[in-house]
């Protein structure tokens, strides 16, 4: 019987950028962090590409030529194969309406590029490495008595509509999205603000523990220190 250690293979990220600067910095970067990455300047070859290399993960820029990131988006999405794909936008952009319409079209997340890399990498290691769920696009969960609209984010809990800030309603969709997984201090802090944005751990437990007084019940539980995880719904 071989002793030898069976390696496992690589996630396969596809990058879709029009700025070749972009494309060596972020496929330098994630080969560093072990993933198998192909990189295409042209959006009009983009899908093609997808087909061949068949990634676990989709990173894609909004504003190309010719075709934007969004109608790429809407294609990838309509073809079964790529139906659970990850597609992570990232864009040069703030536009709130632009970002809706990209996690309307189907994407994943959006990270932007001024403050991006740090994030991005945390966030492709949550959903590869950690198995952890980012999909932004989805409207609406129900877990047992729990709805979470985000098309109007609006929270319902026992029949009971429960008002949150736009913090507490990313902690509770995102818990959701993960139902009895254990979620890290780390993971929240740069899933929901990104790595760029420094909040003390102090201030995320009051988010936590408002969350659960607002919806009446102990359903964000701490299993130890620093790790959470979503309870008694069914």
């Amino acid at each position: 019987m071989s002793n030898e250690k069976v390696v496992p293979p690589k996630h396969k990220i596809l990058i879709i950028d029009d700025d070749r600067d972009i494309l060596e910095l972020l496929q330098y970067n994630l080969e560093k962090e072990g993933y198998e990455v192909r990189a295409v300047s042209k959006s009009t070859e983009s899908i093609t590409a997808a087909q061949d290399f068949h990634p676990d993960l989709i990173i894609l820029d909004i504003m190309m030529p010719k075709i934007n990131g969004i109608e790429v988006c809407r294609q990838l999405r309509e073809n079964p194969e790529f139906q659970n794909t990850y597609i992570f936008f990232l864009t040069a952009l703030s536009d709130r309406e632009l970002q809706m319409q990209a996690l309307d079209t189907g994407g994943d997340d959006f990270i932007q590029k001024i403050t991006g890399l740090r994030a991005l990498t945390h966030k492709i290691g949550t959903v590869l490495k950690k198995k952890l769920v980012i999909r932004r696009w989805v409207k609406q969960i129900k877990l047992g008595e729990l709805i979470i609209d985000r098309a109007n984010r609006m929270v319902e809990y026992k029949g009971k509509k429960i008002s949150l800030s736009e913090s507490e309603f990313e902690i509770i969709y995102f818990f959701a999205q993960n139902p009895k997984k254990i979620i890290s201090r780390d993971n929240l802090l740069n899933n929901i603000w990104g790595s760029d944005v420094y909040l003390l751990a102090k201030t995320l437990d009051i988010y936590l523990k408002n969350v659960s007084d607002k919806l009446g019940a102990e359903l964000i539980a701490q299993v130890r220190e620093g790790k959470y995880r979503l309870e008694g719904l069914k």
